[in-house]
């Protein structure tokens, strides 16, 4: 009897640890979905124009980051913070670490060591509002406390203008590839895919793929 259930948890071991894998890529997509709508959140309710950017320009396997529009409080310049409501920088550089125009708040890295050792990435597929997507190595949103939304890509250095309304969506895939790949398709896939949607509305859900004809592993 003890060699029999000895056999059978053997048997299950791998069937743990590849559950407690895909765990570890829901939990992932998980903070970034609730990142994007505590951002939302943040913004109405601090009044606070605020921030999340989209990187993987230089970021193996992506960067998320939630950062406040805030301007410097004239009695105390060093230390204090007033909430500033607009998207548009007053420095060319507002929007990136270090600069006194912005507050970071939170964020979700994926490049730690248990996303390395089950070789987790994650990828940004832009959007338009007739359906055609893009992938993107850095892009951003900022939502102000009015409720609107904007939108850039390029260069990790973001600037808003109200010419370029968020419209579309964004699309964060995250996935747990096989040994040696390094971009998410059906071929490389270690198991199910988890997206992150991001609507103009700003309603983001979290959806879980297993593209058709993928084999257990």
């Amino acid at each position: 009897m003890v060699i029999i259930i000895g056999i059978l948890a053997a048997l299950a071991i791998p069937s743990l640890q590849k559950g407690r894998k895909d765990r570890w890529v829901y939990n992932d997509a998980g903070s970034i979905l609730e990142l994007v709508r505590n951002a939302r959140t943040h913004a109405i309710g601090r009044g606070a124009a605020t921030m999340i950017s989209f990187d993987m320009a230089g970021n193996v396997n992506g960067r998320y980051r939630m950062y406040e529009a805030v301007d410097a409080n004239a009695n105390n310049a060093g230390t204090a913070r007033t909430p500033r409501a607009t998207c548009s920088n007053p420095t060319a550089s507002s929007w990136v670490d270090g600069d006194v125009a912005n507050n970071f708040i939170d964020g979700v890295d994926l490049n730690g060591p248990m996303e390395t050792d089950y070789n987790i990435t994650s990828q940004i597929t832009v959007y338009d509002s007739k359906g055609a997507g893009t992938p993107e190595t850095f892009v951003a949103i900022c939502f102000t406390p009015a409720g609107h939304a904007y939108f850039y890509k390029g260069a990790a250095t973001p600037t808003f203008s109200p010419a370029v309304p968020f419209v579309g969506s964004i699309q964060v895939d995250v996935a747990r590839l096989l040994a040696g790949q390094t971009v998410i398709n059906a071929a490389n896939l270690e198991g199910m895919m988890r997206s992150v949607i991001i609507p103009s509305s700003g309603n983001s859900r979290l959806i879980t793929t297993l593209p058709a004809g993928l084999a257990e592993k």
